[in-house]
């Protein structure tokens, strides 16, 4: 990534897992990652952020020296999103952490709190803190902050999705993209995401034999807590975000569904619809 004080001129968005639930052909569970300035920003910490064993050696061998900060976005709680907070020590050492996950907001506890369940006996063998005394934990709030402390500057902002089986956050980065995991089809996401370049949201199950055309109600295309392929194509187009990858895959279906699902769209509402894929870089123009 480079930008006006860097020189770059597109954004990399790593997918270190697509997949939704369980780790299943070849995809890892959700997460997310890309570098701004010298902060390493994760979406989600599913089994995918393990990848950054090797990847650290790899990817980002020539910037992994130069993160200053980590910087860990949590949708919500389940577990397919977060077990890889376990694994931070391992993958991060003493390298500053601050995680920004649903609180008081959400929850009515505060993240710290919610995240401090997980991590004690016989859970885990230490708390949080003893993990990384560099840890911090922060209540994500819809007006979200800016980052980029040797960069320009990237307003984070935040949407309470309410209708899973438990409460998850959406987040907009910018204009540049906005993710969207573990949710029907709202139409309040239609405004959040509006304006970004390019739209990741969840599609669970493709649901191209429940469409009839671009006027079809968003409720069609949902399983009451997840987004099918179509769902998902309808909050793109009705926010004019011409570019959306679906992400989140079913792990009882395979690439070539979520592929054939992307493709469906495509053609249906005039989209540049992709399957996203894990390790298969998503580029932004900055």
């Amino acid at each position: 990534m480079t930008d006006s004080k860097t020189g770059a001129d597109k954004l990399a968005v790593y997918p270190l897992g697509t997949a939704g639930w369980i780790p299943s052909n070849g995809m890892e569970t959700c997460c997310f990652a890309f570098l701004w300035g010298t902060e390493l920003i994760i979406i989600d910490a599913g089994t995918g952020i393990a990848r950054l064993v090797e990847l650290k050696r790899s990817i980002f061998k020539s910037s992994w020296k130069n993160i200053s900060r980590v910087r860990i976005f949590l949708t919500h709680y389940h577990l397919d999103h977060c077990v890889g907070l376990f694994w931070m020590r391992g993958i991060f050492g003493e390298l500053p952490i601050r995680i920004h996950a649903p609180g008081e907001w959400a929850y009515g506890k505060t993240a710290y709190d919610i995240l401090n369940g997980l991590f004690k006996k016989p859970y885990s063998p230490y708390p949080m803190i003893e993990l990384n005394p560099n840890i911090t934990v922060e209540d994500m709030i819809p007006e979200g902050f800016q980052i980029g402390e040797d960069a320009s500057p990237l307003h984070v902002r935040s949407k309470l999705n309410m209708n899973h089986s438990d409460p998850s956050i959406a987040f907009r980065f910018g204009d540049f993209f906005a993710f969207v995991s573990d949710t029907p089809p709202e139409e309040e996401t239609i405004e959040f995401v509006r304006g970004v370049k390019v739209l990741l949201h969840e599609s669970y199950y493709g649901s191209f034999e429940s469409f009839g055309d671009e006027n079809d109600s968003l409720e069609k295309h949902t399983d009451t807590r997840h987004t099918g392929s179509m769902g998902a194509g309808l909050i793109s187009k009705r926010a004019g975000v011409l570019s959306l990858y679906l992400i989140h895959h079913n792990p009882e279906r395979d690439m070539r569904d979520a592929e054939n699902d992307a493709k469906r769209v495509s053609e249906s509402l005039g989209l540049n619809c992709r399957a996203a894929k894990d390790l298969e870089e998503i580029t932004i123009e900055m």
